[in-house]
């Protein structure tokens, strides 16, 4: 190997190593670094000396942000962290630190973020001398889950009044314990965590003095901390207050947002997360006035009420919902129908509703793990808030306007409308059960500000409407909701939609109806992206889009089309299809020219996703797949498509380009070919068809014949609408005029004494009449139609003509009742009879005639017998 071939080597090793996310560093190259400064020597055992060593030794780091999380550490000593003097960042969770030695992080000048959780570090024990050696640059301190680290029966918080600069701070909650006055002094401090999530809370109560000593304190979580009780002043002194977290807390209820509402009145408060407060398998919870009651007197703009097994809210309750409320939370509930749901009105200035995953199912066995679903309510509904009068009530209902107050509890539901709040954006439904179809439904005031809605992931099985008006909407998802049918008029108040995620319902059939179509999307001419994926759709009709002239994208994934049928002429913004998952083995002229021409007009290049269809590399289709070879860059995953040659075996991406840029050979050499198989064919064809005719020349005829009678002759009589059909003979007697003596002599004597009534051509016929009309009524009109079968009978056409007449009227106009009877008169030779004759003679019972005296006895009867069926 030369040197200019180790030089290439090498370059391209350092430069793949500079343009990586993460490499090895680190001693022995155990951690991870990246480009951002941040080396992870997580859960390596490496001492941190030997870390800190080599970060100040080399001059390939410039480390700001150190993880030295899990390595199982036990203590840290002074001299440790030389050499990381310009961390920014410093990560210690999750290891066994006991005890850090004093001045260990006195170098560390330039510190911001410390984190020293889930250790065994005694910093709770009020007997310990609480260590203030750290350093005072820190902005962010974490504490939390070092619980386990206090032995001695009561504990404290740790002082860290010297922490001048220290904003963000994580802790273990202390129960019946209040933070010290010396946290005034950290006039930074803004936001402090006592969360169970990640560490150890077990705040039991919280009173009047409970946090009295963090005034400047905005953001305070104390989420999952075994709340049970909190005082009416809890929060009073904390008149900074922007963000409360309370959730997790089972043993709250919704009874104390009286008390918490109270004195948030007395802070900035702009966010409270109050989810997940009652017990997941309780019974079901109502929101009531007197909880909301103070909530009017407060600055909340966003609350959250998720996981709670809400199902009602007293009526007029939301009218003390206050007008700074702008984004509201309340998933996971039971809501069912009350008239509070006609105050939503009153929730005057609202953007954003989440009440996604309404009715969930959860998992039984967390029934083990949560506070008692009987748990009682310790509190009365009585409540001294002034704003709960009647009074107040309507007076701020009429204040808000658009917000309904009902008297005495006197409810009155109009079917056509409802209210909602003037200034709501978004709203969201998501996989909540709900199963109904949507019926016309006009809201009022006019919607002029929702912009988003989503009700996806439902049984919102049939779309009447019309619903709205919603003059300002631009997205609208009704996918996975298991819907049929769409009503004509169902979009006519949606005008303005731009995304319409229709995917994954039932839509293909209804589609496909040419009558229905043509109102279904013609007001949605602002529609830019239209989802129809996995609806079951094999045909659409061709103006079925053709009024949606700004569309730009559109969704017919996982569906069943074979051919596309869409007219695209006005569809000229149309620039991203996705056809995956069909049976397309070719996109017709018309479409790619309307891509080519919108890419070349907007000067945006088309993308078209024909992944999981078929295209095999055939002459039928040459024109379709140089133009798919030509634009391969505008085919998404083009690599992913499934390609076939002329024998059917699988090609590569690659190996069918090549053989597509070979096809125009390939089909000249077979232009000959094809014109002589062609002509083949065309003679084989011939062939057949004429030997099928010859096959059944008397069938042909036999049905022929009857359509001339059905149609330009007469019809066959019948008693009655309801009854069978009526025959006028018993019998029609075909036989050659040789043996005429035996029909005149023995046939008709025997037969008509046994009152049997018999058709014969001689005495029966019609004069004037065609013989071939005579002899098809005159089977027709009889039960049955016996054939004298002798030598002479072969001779003649018309009793060859009578007999396979007969034998068509068994087959297919007496409902395959066998109406043709053979009496075998003399003994015929089978090579004198036609194949017709001889294939019945050898399917079908005959009656053979004979003179002996005992056998012609047996002869009579079984004729009279056959007769009689």
């Amino acid at each position: 190997m030369d040197t200019m071939q180790v030089g290439k080597i090498i370059f391209v090793l350092v430069i793949s190593v500079l343009w990586s996310d993460t490499f090895s560093c680190g001693p022995n190259g155990k951690c991870m670094c990246d480009t951002l400064n941040q080396m992870d020597c997580s859960k390596t055992k490496l001492p941190i000396w030997k870390i800190c060593g080599l970060i100040t030794n080399s001059s390939t780091y410039n480390v700001s942000v150190l993880y030295l999380e899990g390595n199982g550490y036990q203590y840290i000593q002074e001299f440790d962290l030389q050499g990381c003097d310009e961390l920014l960042e410093l990560y210690l969770g999750g290891n066994e630190i006991t005890s850090i030695e004093k001045g260990s992080f006195s170098n560390l000048d330039r510190l911001e973020l410390l984190d020293i959780s889930e250790n065994t570090l005694t910093i709770y024990d009020e007997t310990v001398e609480q260590n203030d050696s750290f350093p005072l640059t820190m902005k962010t301190l974490k504490l939390n889950g070092n619980w386990k680290g206090n032995t001695t029966t009561h504990a404290s918080y740790p002082d860290l009044s010297h922490l001048k600069n220290l904003e963000i701070l994580y802790m273990d909650g202390l129960r019946d314990e209040a933070v010290p006055v010396t946290y005034r002094k950290i006039q930074m401090l803004q936001t402090i965590v006592f969360s169970g999530l990640n560490g150890h809370c077990n705040i039991s109560f919280i009173t009047n003095f409970t946090f009295k000593n963090l005034p400047q304190i905005r953001t305070l979580n104390m989420c999952s901390c075994n709340i049970e009780n909190i005082h009416a002043g809890a929060f009073e002194d904390l008149t900074n207050l922007e963000i409360l977290d309370l959730s997790q807390n089972l043993n709250l209820r919704f009874r104390m947002l009286r008390n918490i509402s109270y004195s948030l009145q007395f802070t900035k408060i702009k966010l409270l997360n109050f989810s997940k407060v009652h017990s997941t398998f309780g019974l079901g919870t109502q929101l009531k006035m007197r909880d909301l009651c103070y909530f009017w007197n407060t600055t909340l703009t966003e609350i959250l009420l998720s996981s709670n097994r809400m199902q009602l809210v007293e009526t007029n309750a939301l009218i003390l919902v206050p007008e700074t409320l702008k984004i509201m939370w309340t998933e996971d509930n039971k809501f069912t129908f009350g008239p509070y749901l006609l105050q939503l009105g009153c929730i005057t200035n609202l953007e954003e509703f989440h009440g996604n995953y309404q009715n969930t199912a959860h998992r039984p066995i967390l029934y083990d793990r949560e506070p008692s679903g009987n748990f009682k309510e310790m509190m009365y509904d009585y409540s001294d808030c002034p704003y709960m009068e009647i009074n107040i009530l309507r007076n701020i209902s009429v204040r808000k306007g658009n917000c309904i107050f009902f008297e005495n509890d006197h409810v009155e539901i109009n079917e056509t409308w409802a209210t909602f709040p003037k200034k709501l954006k978004r709203v969201e439904f998501i996989r909540s059960n709900m199963q109904y179809s949507i019926p016309r439904l006009l809201l009022l005031p006019l919607q002029k500000s929702i912009e988003y809605v989503d009700f996806s992931g439902n049984i919102l099985h049939s779309w009447i409407g019309p619903i709205g008006p919603f003059l300002k909407l631009k997205y609208l998802n009704l996918s996975r909701n298991y819907c049929t049918h769409i009503g004509l008029n169902f979009f006519n108040y949606i005008a303005d939609v731009e995304d319409l995620q229709l995917h994954d319902n039932f839509l293909g059939l209804m589609l496909s109806d040419e009558k229905k179509r043509h109102a279904i999307f013609d007001k949605l001419a602002n529609v830019k992206v239209l989802n129809l994926s996995s609806n079951i759709v094999s045909y659409l009709p061709p103006t079925v889009f053709s009024k949606m002239f700004k569309l730009e994208t559109l969704d017919l994934s996982v569906n069943n089309i074979e051919t596309w049928t869409i007219d695209v002429k006005t569809l000229n913004s149309l620039l991203h299809l996705n056809l995956k998952f069909n049976f397309l083995n070719r996109l017709p002229s018309a479409l790619r020219k309307k891509l080519e021409s919108n890419t070349k007009r907007l000067g945006i290049q088309f993308t078209l996703d024909l992944r999981n269809n078929t295209f095999s590399a055939n002459c039928d289709d040459k024109e379709f797949l140089r133009w798919m070879v030509k634009h391969r860059n505008s085919m998404l995953y083009f690599d992913e498509y499934i390609f076939y040659d002329k024998t059917s075996a699988t090609l590569s991406a690659n190996q069918f380009v090549k053989d597509v840029k070979n096809l125009d050979e390939e089909c000249r050499s077979y232009t000959l070919i094809i014109v002589f198989c062609s002509i083949g064919i065309s003679v084989f064809l011939a062939i057949v068809v004429g030997g099928v005719l010859y096959r059944n020349i008397w069938k042909l005829r036999y049905l022929m014949r009857l359509t001339e009678i059905k149609h330009f002759r007469y019809k066959k009589l019948h008693n009655g609408p309801n009854e069978p059909e009526y025959f006028m003979y018993d019998a029609f007697i075909s036989y050659a005029n040789e043996d005429l003596r035996f029909i005149l002599d023995l046939i008709i004597p025997k037969l008509e004494e046994n009152e049997m009534k018999l058709c014969l051509h001689e005495r029966d016929f019609l004069p004037g009449n065609n013989i071939a009309d005579n002899i098809l009524e005159a089977i027709r009109n009889s039960r049955k139609t016996v054939v004298i079968l002798s030598k002479e009978f072969l001779k003649s056409k018309w009793c060859l003509y009578e007999f396979n007449m007969a034998r068509m009227e068994s087959v297919y106009s007496q409902e395959g009742n066998n109406c043709l009877l053979v009496v075998m008169f003399e003994n015929v030779p089978s090579g004198n009879m036609s194949t017709e004759m001889l294939d019945w003679i050898q399917s079908n019972t005959y009656i053979e005639y004979t003179t002996e005296e005992e056998g012609e006895v047996i002869f009579w009867e079984n004729l009279k017998e056959a007769l009689s069926e």
